[in-house]
């Protein structure tokens, strides 16, 4: 309702908004907790929304950006995925070379292209493709 209105019929409180503002934040900080603090009880990790910076291999500054590069780091994948699937997904860019997954480190996978221009096209058109509706890409150039 417009507080022109509500004014009228004598039921305005002039602080309302921030009132509803402040439960709202309130609110998503609750949930936010209560999702860190149910996540490991299942005996997995808690997952971040899979963006670079929920993976973090012993590298300082996770949000400083990587140059362009012809290796793409690919992150958030399902645990089932394969270099196969990856493969064709990524071979219908130009200049597709190969995939190389880290058997140790399910979820993330590298793949390399001949040149970092035609990377960045794939880069761009797969980034947040959702594998499983759980899963969307993290697509990052790898650091040299």
């Amino acid at each position: 309702m417009s507080d022109c209105i509500v004014e009228a019929e004598g039921v305005y409180d002039p602080n309302a908004k921030k009132k509803k503002k402040k439960e709202e934040n309130v609110e998503r900080k609750k949930r936010a907790e209560e999702s860190k603090q149910s996540a490991p009880a299942n005996g997995k990790p808690a997952e971040s929304n899979g963006g670079p910076t929920s993976f973090r291999q012993g590298n300082q500054g996770a949000h400083e950006t990587a140059p362009p590069n012809n290796i793409l780091f690919i992150q958030n994948l399902p645990h089932e995925t394969t270099s196969m699937m990856l493969q064709v997904l990524f071979q219908q860019y130009p200049g597709f070379k190969e995939v190389r997954m880290i058997e140790a480190k399910p979820g993330i996978a590298f793949v390399e292209f001949e040149d970092d221009v035609q990377s960045s096209m794939a880069m761009q058109a797969l980034q947040g493709f959702k594998i499983t509706p759980q899963n969307p890409m993290a697509v990052t150039y790898a650091k040299k």
